[in-house]
């Protein structure tokens, strides 16, 4: 058994790659069910975000076509083909690596953000999906779970979160700073029902004096009373008085195009933001006169300057995370070499039994010693100490 992760994220991905995977629902549910019912998975948890995607699998054999069977399954859910040099940005981590890996994205400080919230909830969500589905076992229940306890420590005893910025906060800060201020400007958010949009709804909604609109099909967002509710299907009828229209949907087809939007009149300044991977605007209608347009690339670089701040937090967080990870890998050492450790206590027995406890303890020391070479046995009697210490 051994612990595969394959990653495609926006530290080797630009965000046209990472919208090939951006997996939707109907093609995660392909993958995992791919990758489960193949003779080389035992357990899978596939998490894929705006900014990341990963997969991480207990593969029965730690073998080479184990991994290129998880590869091949994403690239061509992806549409990429094998020999693409698109397979180049696919990172790979292994066992410890891999553990390590997952502790430091459920915190966040893995994220474009440092120390962002939403990806705990999602790291979260991606386990369900896959423990409602029976994907996974005993191994994955226990790494998931310790991971997802680290990043709540981090979050409750590390100012990390608490001077947090989202993506959603900084695109409304960008569009701020291109007018000035934002109060008395119209803004639509295209996608409230989605988590970031959702968040971008309720950051503009405590904006004074901001007029804050909301596209939607059927569903209405509940608590938006203090939303002006429109259409979708009407949203160019409403552009013409907008000074910031927000994007964030998981929509395969962009929201927004500089076809229908240019035959429109429109405002002398208009702040298109796009948060959605694949693009949700098409990026040629920042050649229209007038028009800023943002990507999450440039939400990557405002997020680079913010987390500068908190790198002074980075010791304590990565502390807690070492003590949560090396807590999980002794368990997990200890669950896996059971049968071993019983039959060490059993020996322990049985020699003290025939003999005093002194001479059962004094032979298994010496029996430990003739077994190890100098730096196992040097290791042993270093933790004799400190048991001794803490007694």
């Amino acid at each position: 058994m051994s612990i595969q992760l394959l990653c495609v994220s926006h530290k080797t991905a630009d965000t046209k790659i990472r919208g090939l995977f951006a997996f939707d629902d109907d093609a995660k549910a392909r993958i995992m069910e791919r990758l489960i019912s193949s003779p080389y998975i035992n357990e899978a948890v596939l998490l894929a975000t705006c900014n990341r995607t990963e997969l991480y699998c207990e593969v029965r054999e730690k073998t080479e076509t184990a991994v290129l069977f998880m590869q091949q399954v994403l690239l061509e859910e992806a549409g990429v083909s094998e020999n693409s040099e698109i397979q180049d940005v696919i990172l790979r981590y292994e066992e410890k690596k891999a553990v390590h890996h997952l502790f430091m994205v459920a915190a966040g400080l893995d994220s474009v953000v440092l120390g962002e919230d939403q990806i705990l909830g999602q790291v979260k969500n991606a386990y369900l999906a896959s423990d409602k589905k029976g994907y996974i076992g005993n191994l994955f229940h226990s790494l998931f779970q310790a991971a997802m306890a680290a990043a709540k420590k981090v979050k409750t005893d590390t100012p990390m979160s608490k001077t947090s910025v989202s993506t959603a906060s900084l695109a409304l800060k960008q569009a701020g700073e291109e007018f000035g201020t934002l109060s008395g400007k119209n803004i639509m958010i295209i996608g409230a029902s989605g988590k970031i949009g959702n968040i971008v709804m309720l950051d503009a909604l405590d904006i004074e004096g901001a007029n804050v609109y909301v596209t939607a099909r059927s569903h209405i967002p509940e608590k938006n009373a203090r939303c002006n509710i429109i259409d979708y299907k009407d949203r160019y009828e409403h552009m013409e008085k907008m000074d910031v229209i927000i994007s964030a949907t998981s929509s395969p087809h962009y929201t927004v195009t500089r076809k229908h939007f240019e035959v429109k009149e429109h405002k002398n300044k208009v702040v298109f933001i796009d948060l959605a991977v694949p693009f949700d605007i098409s990026p040629d209608i920042e050649k229209i006169q007038g028009v800023a347009r943002y990507s999450m690339e440039d939400m990557n670089r405002l997020a680079a300057k913010n987390n500068e701040l908190k790198k002074s937090y980075l010791c304590d967080a990565k502390e807690i995370i070492r003590e949560y990870e090396q807590e999980y890998l002794k368990n997990e050492i200890f669950r896996a070499n059971r049968e071993k450790i019983d039959r060490f206590m059993a020996y322990i027995k049985e020699n003290a039994e025939k003999k005093s406890l002194d001479a059962a303890v004094h032979k298994m020391i010496f029996d430990i010693k003739e077994k190890s070479n100098a730096q196992e046995f040097q290791d042993f009697v270093e933790i004799i100490a400190k048991i001794q210490w803490y007694c």
